[in-house]
């Protein structure tokens, strides 16, 4: 048991290390690219490639497996998360969407998966969740300017994000009770492109063809969502959601490492705590599982 949940986390914070690359990949995007293009057209290709993965495995997929309700509230979540998010950071600004957004993130699939899947919350989680969430205030703590004005609607948007990304992940786990995992992953990231793909038709697309454009987009769909997810998902059959999502907190430490070795952005004292903490938050629910049965 203790193999598979290591094994299980590790599948989990090596998903979490490519979302890591999504901000530092959309720095170098072509200036015309569009924030919500960019989403869109990741989890498209994404999901694109996701469902072909699962065709060929199992040359059909029965639909009439597929718990419709459930899966339609799965969808809506996953393009929730897209538009929340990105709004979300818009508005309230980088430093506090980015915090409110991923911090929140675990607290929500804590109380869902405690209501809803029966998940008992271990003190190893409260422990690490709660290092993990001090440590990135303060990577965004370094960010946020004196003069900041606050978006209460921003921070709203932000606080849905983190609930979407709980929401979809544990519909996630329901739905591998009768699907397999990359079916499970095809249906809710190509469901939710569908949902969102009127964007694409109101927004400028010839940045895309360009070498710089098509590269970055094809990273963020291969990379940043197909092979993400791929482990992901395999990762979710293994442990909880409430850990899942505390795990998932390796992506803004990845993202901040790589603000500092490849955006050479300049780390101060609150980032580099910031840093360490979350590393910690997460090894301490990385290793030793068996204690918390």
């Amino acid at each position: 048991m203790y193999n598979k949940e290591l094994k299980g986390s590790l599948f989990i914070i090596f998903a979490a290390f490519l979302w890591g690359t999504t901000g530092t990949t959309q720095g170098l995007a072509p200036a015309e690219a569009n924030s919500a293009v960019i989403g869109t057209l990741r989890i498209l290709i994404g999901g694109f490639i996701l469902f072909i993965i699962a065709l060929a495995k199992n040359k059909k997929i029965s639909f009439s497996k597929i718990p419709i309700s459930t899966t339609l509230l799965g969808v809506f979540a996953v393009a929730l998360y897209q538009i929340s998010f990105f709004y979300g950071v818009k508005l309230a600004g980088v430093a506090i969407g980015t915090v409110v957004g991923i911090g929140s993130s675990p607290i929500s699939a804590g109380l869902l998966s405690a209501i809803f899947l029966k998940e008992k919350l271990h003190r190893r989680w409260i422990i690490s969740t709660f290092i993990s969430i001090m440590g990135l205030f303060f990577i965004s703590f370094s960010s946020i300017q004196v003069n900041y004005n606050f978006n209460i609607f921003g921070v709203f948007l932000a606080i849905t994000a983190g609930f979407s990304y709980a929401l979809y992940t544990m519909i996630s786990k329901k739905l591998l009770e009768v699907l397999d995992n990359d079916t499970v992953m095809a249906i809710l990231f190509l469901g939710g492109a569908v949902f969102l793909s009127p964007v694409l038709f109101f927004n400028d697309l010839s940045w895309v063809l360009t070498t710089r454009g098509l590269l970055v987009t094809l990273h963020l769909g291969l990379f940043t969502t197909a092979l993400s997810y791929i482990f992901f998902i395999r990762g979710l059959n293994y442990i909880a959601v409430s850990k899942t999502a505390t795990l998932s907190l390796t992506e803004p430490l990845t993202a901040a490492f790589l603000g500092i070795t490849i955006l050479n952005e300049k780390p101060n004292i609150y980032s580099i705590i910031g840093i360490i903490l979350i590393f910690i938050g997460i090894m301490i629910l990385t290793f030793n599982l068996q204690k918390n049965k």
